[in-house]
C-alpha cells in the first residue's frame, strides 16, 4: 500500500498545482499597436482569430504532461523490475508464462498502476488526435483529457467484460485469463511508448507534428498485431479443432469494432 499511497499523493500534488494553469506563465504580452498603424499593416500580418493560440489551454496540457511523466517516472522508481518483465514479456512467450503464474498481491495492485498510465497516455493521444481533425470538446483540457480517457477505459472494459463471459460459456476460462493478461502487458507496453509520442505531438515543430502523430498510430498497431500473434499461440491448440468459433471470436470482437471505428471516423472527420 506505501507504493499507492506514494503514487496517489504526487498525482494529487500535480492535478492541485495545473488549477492555476489558467495563464501560460511564459506567455510574451506584445505591444499595443494604434489604430492607425495597425490599418497600415498588410492584410497577412493581422492574425485571423482561429491562428490564435489559447493561453490556457496550453498552459494546461503542458501540466497534463508533466502529470504524465512524473507518474511515468514513479512507476519507473517504484516498479523498476516489473516493467522491465513487461517490456520483455512482449517479445518472449516464456517470459509471459512466468509474469502470468506469479501475478499475486502487490504484483496485482503495481499491474493495475502501470495499466492506468496506460488509460492516461491513450486518452491524451486520442485527444491530441481528435483536436488535429478539428474536433471541438466544448470544455478545457482536463476535462476533454479525461474525457477521452474514460472513452478508452470504457472500450477496453467492454472488451474484458465479453472475453470473461466467453471463457465462462465456452468453457475457455484458462486460455482467456492468459489472453486477457496479455492484452494488459501489452497495453503497458503502448503506454510506455505513448508517453514520449505524445510530446512529440505536442511540441516537435509544426511541420513533423502529423507524422509524430501517424507514426504513434502505427507504432499502436505494431503492438496490437503482436498481440493477436500472442493470442494466437495461446489459442493453438483450438484453431484447428475449433476453427468456426475462432474466426467467429476474431470477426466479431477483433476486426469488427476496428472497422466501426474506421466507418465513424471517415464519416465524420473526412468529409
Amino acid at each position: 500500500m506505501r507504493p499507492l499511497t506514494l503514487l496517489l499523493c504526487l498525482l494529487f500534488t500535480a492535478a492541485l498545482g495545473a488549477q492555476g494553469a489558467g495563464r501560460n506563465p511564459y506567455e510574451l504580452t506584445g505591444r499595443q499597436v494604434p489604430a492607425a498603424a495597425a490599418d497600415s499593416l498588410p492584410v497577412a500580418a493581422v492574425p485571423a482569430p482561429a491562428a490564435i493560440v489559447d493561453a490556457g489551454a496550453g498552459g494546461s496540457q503542458v501540466f497534463v504532461h508533466l502529470l504524465l511523466l512524473l507518474t511515468l517516472a514513479s512507476l519507473w522508481v517504484l516498479f523498476r523490475d516489473l516493467l522491465q518483465q513487461c517490456l520483455a514479456a512482449a517479445f518472449n512467450d516464456s517470459v509471459m508464462t512466468q509474469l502470468y503464474r506469479r501475478r499475486s498481491g502487490g504484483r496485482t495492485s503495481a499491474l493495475l498502476l502501470c495499466y492506468l498510465l496506460f488509460l492516461l497516455a491513450a486518452g491524451l493521444y486520442v485527444y491530441l488526435a481528435a483536436t488535429y481533425f478539428g474536433v471541438v470538446f466544448g470544455a478545457g483540457v482536463w476535462v476533454a483529457w479525461l474525457r477521452c480517457v474514460l472513452l478508452v477505459a470504457s472500450v477496453l472494459g467492454l472488451k474484458f467484460l465479453v472475453l470473461l463471459l466467453l471463457g465462462r460459456v465456452y468453457g475457455l476460462r484458462k486460455e482467456l485469463s492468459r489472453y486477457t493478461f496479455a492484452l494488459m502487458v501489452f497495453s503497458i507496453l503502448a503506454g510506455l511508448l505513448l508517453v514520449p509520442v505524445n510530446l512529440l505531438v505536442s511540441y516537435a515543430p509544426l511541420p513533423l507534428r502529423p507524422y509524430a502523430l501517424w507514426g504513434g498510430m502505427g507504432m499502436l498497431m505494431v503492438v496490437y498485431l503482436l498481440h493477436l500473434l500472442r493470442g494466437l499461440f495461446i489459442a493453438n491448440a483450438y484453431v484447428g479443432s475449433r476453427p468456426l468459433h475462432f474466426l467467429l471470436y476474431i470477426c466479431t470482437i477483433e476486426i469488427a469494432p476496428l472497422l466501426l471505428a474506421y466507418h465513424y471516423l471517415r464519416d465524420s472527420l473526412f468529409v
